[in-house]
């Protein structure tokens, strides 16, 4: 079975075209993205140096003086009277500078006597003593 040249002719031809119309529509594609990559700041190769370097002088620092007078204010016309006795109670009971009396009418005094007698005070210091010359 054998096709005549113009039939093979015809069929290459559309073949070419459409392959041709698929290269055509790739190519636009890459071009619409390219162009999109454009409008968002990046690109085919292109890369944006995002990086910046901090310049602020952290060693001087803001006033905020007067901002914090102000709330003080603010905060002192809300409390009219504020009693700080038992504060400073717990807080002087919690460091222990209080001074804390202790009553000894209670405490029964003993008296201080020994059930030894010197003569065992003697013998006992003679015993541990071996050596001494006493």
């Amino acid at each position: 079975k054998k096709m005549s040249l113009n039939l093979l002719k015809r069929e290459l031809d559309r073949d070419l075209e459409e392959f041709e119309a698929k290269k055509q529509k790739k190519a636009e594609r890459k071009e619409g993205k390219k162009i999109k990559n454009k409008k968002k700041g990046g690109g085919v190769g292109e890369k944006k140096n995002r990086f910046e370097f901090n310049d602020k002088d952290y060693s001087k620092e803001d006033d905020h003086t007067a901002e914090c007078l102000k709330y003080l204010g603010v905060l002192d016309q809300k409390l009219e009277e504020v009693n700080t006795d038992k504060i400073l109670q717990h807080n002087r009971k919690q460091k222990r500078q209080d001074k804390y009396t202790f009553d000894t009418s209670d405490v029964k005094k003993k008296e201080e006597a020994s059930i030894f007698t010197d003569e065992d005070f003697a013998v006992v210091s003679k015993l541990h003593f071996v050596n001494s010359k006493k």
